[in-house]
């Protein structure tokens, strides 16, 4: 199954730009992926006078990290940490897509091996130390490994955020009204009325209680 994967990602037509990550889940506290590049032994030479020049790039659901260029070297030593945000959790087919090259300042960068990394154990303990076995350009596994340190923090949902945002909403639908009340200066001489506006309490209206707002009449000088 793992041979499969590699033959279907090996042949898909993958972008080289660095995508957007996933969308966001509604209230979630975000999870990560982070793994740790430690190093890699015995690499391919494909130099014709010296020594491959590595350097690693992981992807993860379309989202690439790259280690830096070590040049002339067949052991080389990174011990750098790339992290991924995760609103949606990872699944037990989720995979990390694993390619080193050799780096080429003017001619394509050759690749040095590859490999499809499976994430489900991952998913299940939340962190592992992993050597990976590199297969060449023709698809076999050889004597180059990649070693790799990784932690998996799931994503979780926060129900006391989710209540929260739901209290607010109900007091905004409440809102504050302005609201204009008639009142007689001089009772029984209907050409003094005057207007005075009324602010509402704001306050949810399914919770105010009318009946305990004051219908006394004010005197006006």
């Amino acid at each position: 199954n793992e041979y499969k994967s590699y033959l279907r990602y090996r042949n898909a037509d993958t972008h080289t730009e660095e995508q957007n990550e996933p969308a966001r889940m509604t209230h979630s506290k975000e999870g990560q992926l982070q793994v740790l590049v430690r190093n890699a032994q015995n690499l391919q030479n494909v130099e014709r006078f010296g020594y491959s020049d590595p350097h690693v790039i992981l992807e993860l659901d379309g989202i690439k990290r790259q280690t830096r260029v070590i040049h002339s070297e067949l052991n080389p030593e990174w011990n750098e940490t790339f992290t991924w945000k995760r609103y949606t959790p990872l699944t037990e087919e989720s995979i990390l897509l694993i390619k080193v090259y050799d780096y080429e300042k003017i001619l394509k960068n050759k690749l040095l091996g590859e490999a499809v990394y499976p994430l489900k154990d991952l998913v299940r303990i939340g962190a592992q130390e992993a050597t990976v076995p590199l297969r060449d350009r023709d698809g076999k596994v050889g004597e180059s490994r990649l070693n790799l340190y990784l932690e998996y923090t799931k994503p979780t949902l926060d129900p006391d955020e989710d209540m929260e945002e739901g209290v607010q909403e109900e007091v905004g639908m409440g809102g504050a009204e302005e609201q204009e009340q008639e009142i007689e200066v001089n009772p029984g001489d209907p050409t003094t009325v005057a207007k005075k506006k009324k602010s509402a309490i704001a306050a949810p209206r399914s919770t105010m209680d009318r009946s305990k707002l004051s219908t006394k009449k004010q005197d006006f000088q």
